[in-house]
């Protein structure tokens, strides 16, 4: 009867026990579960991150590559138009900071940065187009200058040797109507005079009766020169060579200074004119041939000579 007892008391205390576990098992195996979905989980969000990694890892590879390539072909025109860098200098300056830009991005490498790095990039490519067509239109305009420029020069060069025939040319017809301005004088004769007591003039060859020597010559007709006064001077070289003169006043003749005897205005109306000038040395005339030399504006028109015994 005890045995009987105990047993159905056992059998009661295992009924409790046996629920525990039960519990306990569908605690466990529910623990198991969670863990195994959540590890699951978890490498599914693993594999995606690494697919991610490795989508940004070959977008960053690729847009870097883009991004070399375009700076490569900015330094390619730039070196080829150098010519132009000044005029293009706010665009260029633009084109680095937006490469300088996009090279952040790049390195920053999240996808955000990515994708914004790419528009950036779509942007960048559109400005180096506008700077390829700008380039394109300076050269042909610089081609076109260059051209007019060409042009303008044969033009000055062959309006420039116009102009220096030209001013050869009045060069020429300047220095012939100097020329033509100049007097001729013909029939010229020199002479030494006395005076008597009574006024007479008396032509004499002995040096020491001479009082004056005259030179008489005609003015040849020039229609060039103006009417009016024109000096003559006379220039007298005694038996040592040497131009007389009281004063020593010269004249210009050939870019040399020439001393002078006598000068004087003689109004010229265009036609001969005769003319006579004295001159008196104002002590006595040594023995010897005297040369006379005549000169009109610079030149030598004539000569003459006397002898004195």
């Amino acid at each position: 009867m005890e045995t009987q007892e105990k047993s159905k008391t056992e059998v009661q205390d295992q009924g409790p026990k046996k629920g525990i576990v039960i519990i306990v098992i569908t605690i466990l195996l529910g623990t198991n579960g969670l863990l195994l979905w959540q590890f699951f989980e978890k490498k599914n969000s693993l594999d995606i991150a690494n697919q991610t990694i490795i989508t940004t890892t070959a977008e960053k590879d690729a847009l870097q590559t883009q991004l070399n390539q375009v700076k490569s072909d900015y330094e390619k025109t730039k070196a080829e138009n150098t010519s132009l860098e000044g005029q293009l200098s706010e665009k260029d300056d633009e084109i680095k900071a937006k490469v300088a830009e996009i090279q952040k991005l790049i390195a920053i490498g999240g996808p955000a940065q990515i994708a914004k790095a790419k528009a950036e990039l779509a942007k960048l490519k559109e400005m180096n187009a506008v700077y390829l067509t700008q380039i394109d239109s300076l050269n042909k305009v610089n081609t076109q200058l260059q051209s007019e420029n060409q042009n303008l020069t044969s033009n000055l060069t062959s309006e420039k040797s116009k102009v220096e025939n030209l001013s050869s040319e009045n060069s020429k017809l300047a220095s012939k109507v100097a020329v033509g301005s100049i007097l001729r004088a013909f029939n010229i004769a020199t002479e030494a005079v006395k005076y008597k007591s009574n006024g007479k003039e008396v032509v004499t060859s002995k040096a020491k009766q001479v009082q004056k020597i005259r030179t008489k010559f005609i003015l040849g007709e020039n229609k060039v020169l103006e009417k009016g006064p024109t000096d003559i001077y006379v220039r007298v070289l005694g038996p040592d060579g040497a131009a007389m003169s009281t004063t020593q006043e010269t004249l210009t003749s050939g870019g040399q200074s020439l001393v002078y005897t006598v000068k004087q205005s003689v109004d010229y109306d265009n036609a001969d004119k005769p003319v006579e000038i004295f001159w008196a040395k104002g002590s006595q005339f040594t023995k010897g041939k005297y040369n006379v030399e005549l000169y009109h504006a610079g030149a030598l028109i004539g000569k003459s000579s006397i002898e004195l015994k």
